[in-house]
């Protein structure tokens, strides 16, 4: 009997029609290095990697959020291994600086493994890679001014649940003026406590029919669902079966069930801790004496 392995469509998605995709041929230039993607990666790909009839990405936005150790990051570095052969200008972007260098890693390894030529810097918080005569990649942390000035052809959005608008305010210009520009949004579900507000907005507007030229794909629950419930683990782990197991699963069960919901079932929560004013914002408006009423 064949393993059983977890859903390899997503639970809910929007994709644009399209005439044509370089999913298969990203894939191959992936294969090079030894790797072959697994079903869901392959088909994800093929979505944002889709293509209108006058050749330009279908999506110029796409968002998709899986649960936490399924190898969604590994999607992202085959379409960057696509753009740097072709000659795209690529910033990646995290909201934690051992994700960004863990992203660097991950695509040098690729290109080692493919035997490509590249020139790669491994300062922190600077790193590039640059191929001969095609495409560059840097790879920086979010900040409020981070990448105004610079111009790119596709923008990563790492960890997309922490993507906050005054971040958006300063890289969502630097792909405009490519002649073709795309931006990648992935993540998990933002937990209450999270800072950023992009990705569910983007998700919110793709979802409504209110986005134009964006596409989001997810695997998730509608409702919180028990811990212990194993098809719910399969519904929404895409590489259960393959990288994950049950058993690693199980282990991580514990007291709060709605963080297992979150990161391990994709649940997006419809509330938000985090304070509208933010503590510099209260203390200005502090007053040094009572008003005269």
């Amino acid at each position: 009997m064949e393993a059983r392995k977890g859903s390899q469509t997503p639970s809910r998605s929007v994709i644009l029609p399209y005439a044509s995709s370089l999913g298969d041929e990203a894939a191959e230039i992936y294969g090079k290095s030894g790797r072959t993607p697994q079903q869901w990666q392959a088909l994800l790909l093929d979505s944002i990697m889709a293509r209108t009839p006058d050749n330009l990405w279908t999506h110029a936005k796409f968002g998709y959020a899986v649960p936490r150790r399924n190898g969604k990051n590994e999607v992202v570095a085959m379409r960057e291994l696509w753009g740097l052969q072709n000659g795209e200008r690529i910033l990646h972007t995290a909201h934690r600086t051992t994700t960004s260098r863990a992203a660097w890693e991950r695509l040098c390894a690729l290109l080692d493994d493919s035997g490509v030529e590249y020139k790669a810097s491994g300062a922190l918080g600077q790193e590039t890679i640059r191929l001969k005569g095609k495409g560059r990649a840097q790879f920086r942390t979010r900040t409020t001014k981070g990448g105004l000035g610079e111009g790119f052809d596709l923008l990563i959005i790492d960890e997309a649940q922490e993507y906050t608008t005054d971040q958006e305010a300063a890289l969502k210009y630097v792909v405009s003026d490519s002649p073709n520009p795309q931006t990648i949004f992935c993540g998990t579900p933002p937990t209450p406590e999270s800072s950023g507000t992009v990705f569910t907005a983007l998700r919110d507007a793709v979802f409504s029919g209110t986005a134009e030229d964006a596409g989001f794909a997810e695997w998730s629950v509608s409702e919180k669902r028990d811990p212990q419930d194993v098809d719910a683990w399969y519904e929404t782990n895409p590489s259960l079966g393959t990288i994950l197991t049950e058993r690693k699963i199980r282990a991580e069960i514990g007291a709060d069930t709605l963080d297992f919901n979150i990161q391990r079932l994709g649940y997006w929560v419809r509330y938000n801790l985090k304070s509208a004013i933010s503590a510099a914002e209260w203390a200005q408006a502090k007053a040094s004496a009572l008003p005269e009423l």
